[in-house]
């Protein structure tokens, strides 16, 4: 702002070139601070701040060109733009406040700046604008203007004030700006009294003070772009005392101004009554801020109260329990839940010695806790884990204690314990789960191989012998598909039952998963010891297993592996791995002692494994025919088909070697599909060169996991429309063991087939479960006698009766009976004497084409007794029966 009074000094000049290009450097702080800032309340009071600034700017240059020109115009243009400064800026401050997040009474604020502006104003009015000596000279226009100009400083600074006193946004910012506002506030005083009272300012002091006010305003702007601008803490307006003793400040300055003015006639009534009131408003201010204070007071002490309160509360509901204790053990207090948690009241411990009343073996830890605790300088001891007993059950606590002997509240060690015997639990549960399988309860992998790899390095220290055994259950998923999983789990968990009770307490059971366990001997005397207990193991399993109504038969399979100063733990798991799938490609049922050779074994397997799908594929499976024959007239019945694989590698593979392995990788449903195709098939086009070959039948022999298979009875239907063979000439094959059990599923798939009118047989009849049940039960066609009662015809004495057993029941229950692996004549005469009149085997021919048969004695005998009568005949099942086989041959 310009004096105008009098001629320009060099002070003067100064100021008014440079108070242009300070408040624009201000103006241009404050706008990089609000393009800065983060939060979005402190960028728009920075930015109302920059709008202020910029305004006073466009008053100082309309000043300056004023100047330059000779003129001083007040009021004049520039003003308007010092008027337009205050509103923005105030805009500005109450932006800052709220960016600061000060909860503001916003009623009692606009009756603090009224007292405030009031109070000051009429100090600055009477004191400095009334008695200056040009007061009749200037007009009232520039009065109240100048007297404004001193009003709105006083509002701002108050604004300011709030912001510097509650500590928002620090005090560093805050402080600056009203150190900024106030110099400014100063200059307009001065400028007031030269330019309104005509008072001779030497040195023009007011244009030194506004050049200086930018000072502190541009500081103040720098300050946040040098560090991170934050989201201030949530403050209170009436948190300050200083905040609250502003407007008594501005009203006592007013009442000074009254006894000024009364101070003349101090003696009459109105100085007298001046000096009353005067008094009595400093006795009422007084009794206010004691009144204030008292009030302060109670609702200090009421907080107390209500956080002692809350305290208590939550002492006394806490779980966990709370003590404090003289450091000799000695109990001053206790919360109520020692009750639930310790098993007894706290009034009847009080006063007693802690490690009196506590029960259980922790004694010695609990004293130890206590004396850690009360060596302690601070800081917090433990946790520490406690058991206590409580009857008849025994908890775990886990305990915390401090040494606060020092606190005047507490003067004593404050003790926490907590019950975590559910915690715990849960540990030793999820221990459990992580170590032990949950369905048997045995060990699991991770656990058995640390037991394995313990006992190996205790083998190092003396001479004893660890062994491993592997143990696999045969036909195990046979069982699980036919009786549902609920059955394969009580299996599974008898079948654990019994190998713990074969075994010594010393020893670990473990179940890898499956159907697969394995057995830890440790302490190994020999050899024979380790067998002994394999053999047990197989006689123990193979008796029959009763899950709810039903009995089943299952077999193991045992690889045992034998500890050397060599294998480690891997090795020693995959020797008996080795072994135990040696013993599944010999026949299963038995035990096995891993040697070196074995592994060449395993990895043929491996191989045959990855090259059945290949053959497959690439058709490297074709079949071969055996003839069945009538015993008495030695003419064709039917021929039995065997499959074979022509390996590119190896040669032609017999069933026996690659069967198993095409189960145990899941192949043997698509095998089966296309032995069932091909069959039929081949049958249906060489039929026609042998007489009444339309009565000629073929058979499949299917697989357990065939038959539970949800796509058997579209297999046959396929095989049968696509080959044109009649379902009465197809005969299914099913060995004991897949139909073993009676279950609905398995009766329902039979019926199905039955009911396509196929024919069903039961292959090597007598060597597995042999139940009368299910020959009632199920629509069975067809024996075929074991070739293991065949052969005892004539080299055992019981022979004979174990054969005509057999052929008895078929004739009991109207089931055709043939025989299978005749060797020898004196076995034809026997079996036609117990009554069986059909039968195969290598005494009539091994397995071939079916175009080796066009000229056999088989074809020619059949021919000769075949007649046109004989088409028209209905003859029995094994009078027109053939049969596939693609397991044996």
């Amino acid at each position: 702002m310009l004096t105008g009074i009098g001629g320009p000094t060099v002070t003067h000049l100064i100021g008014l070139l440079s108070d242009a290009p300070a408040n624009l450097a201000a103006t241009i702080i404050a706008a990089a601070v609000a393009q800065r800032s983060r939060s979005r309340p402190l960028r728009r009071a920075w930015g109302c701040l920059c709008a202020a600034l910029g305004l006073y700017l466009v008053g100082t240059v309309i000043d300056l060109v004023s100047w330059f020109r000779g003129i001083d115009p007040f009021p004049g243009p520039a003003d308007l733009f010092f008027c337009a400064f205050y509103p923005t800026m105030l805009a500005a401050t109450l932006l800052l406040i709220r960016a600061a997040a000060i909860r503001i009474p916003w009623m009692q604020l606009a009756l603090d700046a009224t007292i405030f502006v009031v109070g000051f104003g009429t100090f600055f009015w009477f004191l400095v604008i009334r008695p200056a000596p040009s007061h009749a000279e200037v007009d009232a226009l520039k009065q109240a203007l100048s007297q404004a100009y001193a009003g709105l400083d006083c509002v701002v600074l108050l604004m300011l004030g709030v912001l510097l006193l509650t500590g928002a946004e620090g005090r560093r910012v805050p402080l600056l700006l009203i150190t900024g506002f106030a110099t400014m506030f100063m200059a307009d005083i001065l400028w007031s009294l030269a330019k309104v009272g005509g008072y001779y300012m030497p040195g023009d002091l007011q244009d030194v003070l506004y050049l200086a006010c930018y000072v502190p305003l541009a500081a103040a702007g720098r300050q946040p772009m040098r560090t991170s601008v934050r989201p201030a803490w949530a403050h209170s307006y009436n948190s300050d005392a200083v905040t609250r003793s502003l407007p008594y400040a501005a009203m006592l300055t007013a009442f000074l101004v009254l006894v000024y003015f009364t101070r003349s006639d101090i003696g009459g009534p109105a100085g007298m009554m001046t000096m009353v009131v005067f008094t009595l408003t400093l006795l009422l201010m007084v009794r206010q801020s004691l009144v204030l204070r008292g009030d302060a007071l109670i609702r200090e002490k009421r907080a107390a109260r209500m956080v002692e309160d809350r305290f208590a509360s939550l002492i006394a509901n806490a779980s966990d329990v709370i003590m404090i204790v003289e450091p000799d053990g000695v109990l001053r207090f206790i919360s109520p839940a020692c009750e639930r948690t310790l098993g007894f009241k706290p009034d009847e411990v009080v006063g007693k010695n802690l490690l009196d009343v506590w029960g259980g073996a922790d004694s010695d830890r609990l004293r130890a806790l206590l004396t850690e605790i009360a060596s302690s300088s601070g800081g917090t001891i433990g946790p520490v884990e406690l058991e206590i007993e409580r009857g008849a059950n025994r908890h775990v606590l886990e305990s915390v204690g401090s040494n606060l002997t020092a606190d005047p509240a507490v003067q004593g060690l404050a003790l926490n314990f907590r019950d975590i015997s559910e915690r715990k639990a849960l540990e030793e549960q999820l221990r459990q789960l992580a170590f032990h399988d949950p369905l048997t309860l045995l060990a699991n992998r991770t656990l058995f191989k640390d037991r394995v790899q313990h006992a190996l390095t205790l083998t190092l220290r003396g001479r004893c012998t660890v062994a491993v055994l592997f143990l696999d259950l045969d036909n195990f998923k046979t069982i699980n598909d036919s009786l549902g999983h609920d059955a394969g789990d009580r299996l599974l968990q008898a079948v654990a039952q019994r190998i713990v009770k074969n075994t010594r307490a010393s020893d670990t059971v473990a179940r890898l998963g499956g159907d697969e366990f394995a057995i830890l001997l440790e302490r190994v005397a020999s050899p024979d010891e380790v067998e002994a207990v394999a053999a047990s193991l197989i006689e123990t399993l193979a008796r029959p297993f009763a899950l709810n109504t039903v009995e089943v038969k299952v077999a193991a399979s045992i690889g045992v592996a034998f500890s050397t100063s060599a294998a480690g733990t891997e090795s020693l798991l995959s020797n008996a791995d080795i072994a135990m799938y040696h013993v599944k490609a010999a026949g299963k049922n038995r035990y096995a002692v891993f040697e070196p050779q074995m592994q060449d074994v395993l990895h043929e397997r491996l191989r045959l494994e990855a090259d059945i799908g290949r053959a497959l594929n690439q058709e490297e499976f074709f079949l071969e025919y055996q003839p069945i024959v009538d015993l008495g007239t030695g003419s064709l019945l039917g021929v039995e088909a065997l499959v074979r694989w022509r390996h590119p590698d190896a040669g032609v593979l017999m069933p026996g070697r690659f069967i198993p392995v095409a189960e145990e990788c899941g192949q043997i449903v698509r095998l089966g599909r296309w032995v069932l195709m091909e069959a039929c098939k081949a049958l249906r086009a060489w039929r026609g060169c042998v007489a009444g070959g339309a009565g000629l039948r073929v058979s499949v022999n299917i697989s357990g996991r065939h038959l539970q298979h949800g796509e058997l009875l579209q297999d046959v239907a396929q095989a049968l429309e696509k080959s044109g063979l009649e379902p009465a000439n197809l005969v299914i094959e099913l060995t004991e063991s897949t139909i073993m059990y009676n279950t609905d599923a398995t009766l329902e798939h039979l019926q199905q087939l039955k009911a396509l009118g196929v024919r069903l047989a039961i292959d090597d009849f007598g060597t597995g479960y042999s139940s009368l049940s299910y020959l009632h039960r199920f629509p069975i066609d067809i024996l075929k006698i074991d070739r293991s009662f065949v052969s005892r015809l004539t080299n055992s004495e019981n022979g004979p009766e174990l054969a005509r057993a057999v052929i008895t029941l078929g004739d009991t229950l109207g089931l055709d009976t043939v025989a299978e692996g005749i060797e020898l004549e004196p076995q034809v005469a026997a079996l036609l004497e117990l009554g069986c009149v059909a039968g195969q085997g290598f005494l009539f021919a091994k397995a071939g084409p079916l175009d080796a048969l066009s000229n056999s004695s088989f074809v020619l005998r059949r021919a000769e007794h075949w007649t046109a009568q004989s088409a028209e005949e209905n003859l029995s099942a094994s009078g027109r029966f053939s049969a596939l086989k693609i397991g044996r041959g």
